[in-house]
């Protein structure tokens, strides 16, 4: 199943990241950590609205925070909806609600290999979602036994996972351009819309790169 093979990275790093989270969050939440892993399903997010839970933010600036980190998958979906001309609107809002950096990148790439298929998405996701969440559980029940130093260093396991999945998506130049015009602009804006930002910086960028290069 190739869903399956293409999900394992993201599997991997998923389980030991949302382990982490549910060793952090089983203080603040409880088992709630699971169920938000559930409705949730951002990293980045969680791990930014449990630090704002720890240091006892209001409910709606939480809200505002974690939507502003999430905007991005607005474009994301968007991009990916194109692909799904004549699917019904249910599967669309199910492929939406598990979109993910990591899994919009191995989605995306598949697709403009002329390989767009619904069911590879949903696969993809599925398998994806799974380990997030049980991860989450294993960090609440057996988190206890693991090292203080591994705990520390699991959530970068995303970071690491995204960077392998961005270098191996670049092979021409058009692509590094708007990966480092993108990269430039997220670091340099402030914190909020800067990913959103940058995203749309990125592949205004790569596009002009592209169409000038095809001239040349």
């Amino acid at each position: 199943m190739r869903s399956l093979k293409d999900s394992l990275p993201i599997v991997v790093s998923y389980f030991s990241i949302s382990t982490a989270f549910g060793m952090i969050a089983k203080e603040y939440l409880g088992f709630n950590a699971v169920l938000m892993s559930a409705l949730v399903f951002a990293g980045a997010a969680q791990f930014i609205a449990l630090q704002m839970i720890a240091n006892k933010s209001p409910s709606a600036l939480i809200v505002l925070t974690t939507f502003l980190v999430n905007s991005r998958h607005l474009l994301m979906s968007s991009y990916l909806s194109r692909f799904y001309i004549g699917v019904s609107k249910r599967i669309k809002a199910v492929v939406s609600f598990g979109i993910t950096d990591e899994t919009f990148a191995v989605a995306s790439k598949r697709f403009q290999e002329g390989k767009a298929n619904p069911s590879y998405n949903l696969q993809l996701n599925f398998f994806s979602y799974s380990a997030w969440v049980s991860g989450t559980a294993l960090g609440i029940f057996f988190g206890a036994i693991l090292p203080e130093d591994v705990s520390r260093v699991l959530p970068f396991g995303l970071t690491a996972l995204f960077i392998s999945i961005l270098v191996s998506s670049v092979k021409e130049k058009s692509d590094l351009i708007a990966a480092l015009t993108a990269g430039i602009f997220a670091v340099v804006l402030p914190s909020g819309w800067n990913i959103v930002v940058a995203s749309l910086v990125g592949c205004f960028a790569g596009g002009v790169a592209e169409k000038w290069m095809s001239r040349s």
